[in-house]
């Protein structure tokens, strides 16, 4: 039962499944052996426990990726050209490939995110 990662380790969802899998063994054990009133504390603490994780966890791999708003594409481009990455060469055969791109999707009839480029005919 090795990740999807494929560095032998454990997945977040593998991880979770064991998790239930035990606590489930432990509940069952304190209801047969405690009664029920410890059955009933131990789910709760189990189910703040996996809420925890689950809000560190997302709270943890926002902090690694930076948010970003939705930016199209030749805004990023220009974003990036005024900052001094691109050359005006690589601008330009960049916009160019974005323009194909737009003209592409639209004799496809596909809708772009929010990008409507007009090509200069001149």
């Amino acid at each position: 039962m090795s990740g999807d990662r494929g560095d032998g380790g454990y997945s977040l969802t593998e991880i979770f499944a064991i998790k239930f899998v035990l606590a489930d063994v432990i509940i069952v054990a304190a209801l047969l052996f405690a009664g029920p009133l410890y059955a009933v504390a131990i789910t709760a603490l189990l189910v703040v426990s996996v809420f925890l994780v689950w809000y560190l966890t997302e709270r943890v791999g926002g902090a690694d990726e930076p948010a970003r708003e939705s930016v199209d594409p030749v805004t990023e481009l220009q974003r990036r050209y005024a900052a001094g990455e691109l050359s005006e060469a690589e601008f330009e055969t960049k916009l160019e490939r974005l323009l194909d791109a737009d003209e592409r999707a639209e004799r496809a009839n596909l809708e772009t995110r929010e990008l409507s480029l007009e090509r200069d005919r001149s």
